[in-house]
């Protein structure tokens, strides 16, 4: 007879794991700026950054908290991710209103949709692919399946429900494909992602802005470069990007440079401080629980 118990849920990501490893990657801020344009494209995401969000005002007080978020249901900061998918639950309770984009006007959305919120979900899978594929080392199709099993888990603390998560990474990657080229469009909140990336604001009051301005632009152009470059080629067209052959060698060596020192660098430096604080808190309370 067959056991009718539920299936004992997966246990979140620790020290070791595939997540752990790479989602943090340093590089990584250098692809942040498409996971945002993946995310915002969705007309549902879109239309409650726009609004909702205080993005528009202060992008560099959003970008902050989102990834302090992101800490917290990754790496287990503060209450870890249980709790912090009752907040975000609860954040995004209220954040609904009717879409105003080319996709379906006059549509009521909500920022609760299950396809919209795992659909964010699966641009941070996304996010961790692409940042070892383009600077680190590719995860192979091992490590993809167990970086999707991990996710699935951070999913459910998160409060999506399994059926609202590809089965698998090769599945994930169907839905990942369909929904760009059905789904994703050009709205206002990727006109504004846009901006903020190529002309960001001053973080600071006290820092004028022509200075601030000539200080950024270097910084600026990578970033659109990597940010352009690595975007689905369809949805590069629907933002009417210009991307040539030029462009595309200019990423390759830049990939090739920072791939070359990320290998050659010490395990606390390919970090974020924050973030490998966590990786060595957790290291310790696990070999503490070993004795």
């Amino acid at each position: 007879m067959a056991s009718t118990a539920p299936a004992r849920p997966e246990a979140l990501p620790g020290p070791g794991s595939v997540t752990w490893r790479h989602f943090a990657a340093a590089p990584g801020v250098l692809l942040s700026g498409t996971g945002l344009l993946l995310q915002v494209a969705h007309p549902v995401v879109g239309q409650g950054v726009l609004d909702h969000s205080e993005f528009r005002h202060r992008p560099w007080r959003r970008a902050w908290d989102t990834h302090l978020s992101t800490l917290r249901f990754v790496y287990g900061m503060g209450h870890g991710a249980h709790a912090e998918g009752r907040r975000l639950r609860e954040v995004h309770r209220n954040i609904k209103g009717v879409l105003n984009g080319p996709g379906a006007p006059g549509r009521r959305y909500h920022a609760l949709d299950p396809k919209a919120y795992s659909w964010v979900h699966l641009t941070l899978a996304r996010f961790l692919v692409d940042t070892a594929a383009t600077f680190g080392d590719p995860l192979d199709d091992v490590e993809l399946e167990q970086m999707w099993r991990e996710f699935r888990a951070i999913g459910r603390a998160l409060g999506i429900r399994p059926h609202h998560m590809a089965a698998t990474w090769a599945e994930a990657e169907e839905l990942f494909d369909r929904t760009v080229h059905e789904t994703l469009e050009a709205n206002q909140s990727t006109a504004d992602v846009l901006a903020a990336l190529t002309d960001p604001a001053s973080p600071s009051r006290l820092l004028p802005r022509p200075l601030w301005r000539l200080l950024s632009r270097p910084a600026a152009r990578v970033v659109r470069l990597t940010t352009v470059g690595t975007l689905p080629p369809v949805l590069r067209e629907r933002m009417n990007l210009t991307w040539t052959e030029r462009d595309a060698r200019n990423l390759d060596r830049l990939a090739r440079t920072v791939r070359a020192v990320y290998r050659r660098l010490p395990e606390p430096l390919r970090y974020p401080p924050i973030a490998y604080s966590l990786i060595l808190r957790a290291r310790l309370r696990q070999r503490g629980a070993r004795r």
